[in-house]
């Protein structure tokens, strides 16, 4: 059962009552922000974020490595999803095992602590080849982490937006 929203006309008369379903109150991952790694690897995840994380992860994110060398940081809900899509790949096909292997063999679970802190494992800071300062940036379900020169090179590398005119039209956007 979902939370009962009561919208108040602007004279204060109670105008409906709105039953919203949890699915639905869905707050999203968005945003850019620069962090830095201290001595330990740990990284502040952003308070905007960590207020977006619904309480069913108990403050836990999976970290993975992610395409065009980044780290994809998922709220534990939605990576069960990725692992529910990834069951769906043959184990007979070697690109399918290779595929979800190169996935899941470097997730690791991460809690954050009190200051809203994760540890970044030394090996996924190698391949995203973050050193100390960490590009976090929101992607709607989840959240990347970007070495800032990486992220400048592809931005360099990127398209116009006008280049993209077919995907808005897509989604209607």
């Amino acid at each position: 059962m979902g939370s009962c929203i009561i919208i108040v006309g602007v004279c204060g008369a109670k105008t409906h009552n709105y039953i919203m379903n949890e699915e639905k109150i869905n707050i999203s991952f968005t945003g850019e922000y620069y962090n830095t790694l201290d001595s330990k690897s740990r990284l502040s995840i952003p308070a905007k974020f960590r207020k977006a994380l619904n309480p069913i992860n108990d403050r836990t994110f999976v970290l993975t490595r992610g395409f065009d060398n980044c780290l994809l940081l998922y709220p534990v809900s939605e990576w069960s999803k990725v692992e529910e899509q990834l069951s769906f790949l043959s184990s007979m096909k070697g690109r399918h095992r290779n595929f979800i292997r190169s996935i899941v063999r470097h997730a690791s679970y991460l809690q954050y602590d009190s200051q809203g802190r994760i540890i970044i494992p030394e090996n996924l800071c190698e391949y995203a080849k973050i050193d100390k300062e960490v590009a976090v940036i929101g992607v709607i379900k989840k959240i990347e982490l970007w070495s800032p020169k990486m992220l400048d090179e592809l931005d360099g590398d990127s398209q116009d937006l006008s280049d993209f005119e077919d995907l808005a039209d897509e989604i209607a956007f």
